[in-house]
C-alpha cells in the first residue's frame, strides 16, 4: 500500500517513539500495519514493550518465523541488516523489494543515516520529519524549502508549553510551514518512564498528555495518506510490478 518515513536531520527527537505511536495509532484506524526498525538501535521496539535483548525477525523472514512479532496490530520487523545489503539499492530499483500489497510500512530511520533515507524517499509517500524547539533544529529550516521535500511534513516533539522559546518556535513554524506542519507532541516524563517499564504508553500511562497527542498525530497521518492514496494512487507502483516487502523477485531468488 504506502511506505512512511520517520527521519529527523537531529537526534533525540523522538522519532522511534513517534514512528511507533503512528503506527499503532494506523493499525487503531483499521490498516494493516508493519513497523520496520531501520536504525539499529533498538529504541523502536522499547516503545513496544519489547526489550533490547529480544531480536526481531527480519523483513525478508519466513512467515511461519513471524507470527508471534506483533503488538497492538502492528507487525515488528528489523530491516536494518537487509538495508545495509550491497544490492539493497539495486533489490528496490529493480522492485524485487517492494512496498505494495495492502500494508502500510512505517520505518524508523535513524538521523545520521540521511543516505539510507534519501535511497528510500522515492518509494516513500510520505516522510515525518520531527523537530524540537532548540537552536540545533531551527539552524535546519533553510532546508525546509528544498524541492526534495514535496513529501515531508513536520511535527514538533517534546513541546513544553511552559517554556517561552518552544512556544515562539511553534508559533514560528506555524506561519513557516503551514499545513506542512501536522501538530504538536508535548513532552512528558511518562514517554520515558514507559519504555523503561517496558511497557507501551497506552498501557502505562493511559491518560498520558503525550499520548493524547500522538492519537491526535496518527489521526491526522491517517487522513493524509487516504488523500495521498485517493489522489496519487495510479503513481503508486502496481501490485506485480514489486514484490511485496521483505520478498524477493525471481531474478534475486535465482
Amino acid at each position: 500500500m504506502a511506505l512512511i518515513l520517520f527521519h529527523s536531520p537531529r537526534g533525540g527527537t523522538g522519532t522511534s517513539f513517534l514512528a511507533a505511536t503512528t503506527a499503532i495509532a494506523l493499525s487503531r484506524a483499521g490498516h494493516d500495519v508493519t513497523a520496520l526498525d531501520l536504525a539499529q538501535s533498538g529504541t523502536l521496539q522499547l516503545h513496544f514493550g519489547i526489550g533490547p535483548g529480544e531480536a526481531l525477525p527480519p523483513l525478508d523472514a519466513p512467515a511461519e518465523d513471524t507470527a508471534s512479532a506483533s503488538v497492538q496490530g502492528v507487525a515488528l520487523r528489523s530491516a536494518a541488516a537487509l538495508a545495509r545489503q550491497p544490492d539493497f539499492a539495486e533489490a528496490l530499483a529493480k522492485g524485487e523489494i517492494g512496498f505494495g500489497g495492502e500494508q502500510l510500512f512505517v520505518a524508523d530511520i535513524s538521523s545520521a543515516d540521511r543516505h539510507l533515507r534519501d535511497l528510500l524517499l522515492p518509494y516513500a509517500v510520505l516522510e515525518i520529519c520531527p523537530l524540537t524547539a532548540t537552536a540545533e533544529c531551527l539552524m535546519m529550516l533553510p532546508a525546509v524549502n528544498d524541492t526534495g521535500l514535496a513529501k515531508t511534513r513536520f511535527v514538533m516533539s517534546m513541546v513544553e508549553d511552559t517554556r517561552r522559546f518552544a512556544r515562539h518556535s511553534v508559533g514560528f513554524l506555524r506561519e513557516l510551514l503551514g499545513d506542512r506542519l501536522l501538530g504538536q507532541v508535548r513532552r512528558d516524563e511518562a514517554v520515558i518512564e514507559a519504555g523503561a517499564m517496558l511497557q507501551p504508553l497506552g498501557r502505562y500511562a493511559p491518560h498520558s498528555a503525550a499520548l493524547a497527542d500522538t492519537i491526535a498525530l496518527g489521526e491526522c497521518v491517517a487522513e493524509l495518506i487516504a488523500e495521498i492514496l485517493d489522489d496519487e494512487g495510479a503513481d503508486l507502483p502496481e501490485d506485480d510490478a514489486a514484490a511485496p516487502a521483505g520478498q524477493t523477485g525471481k531474478n534475486r531468488a535465482a
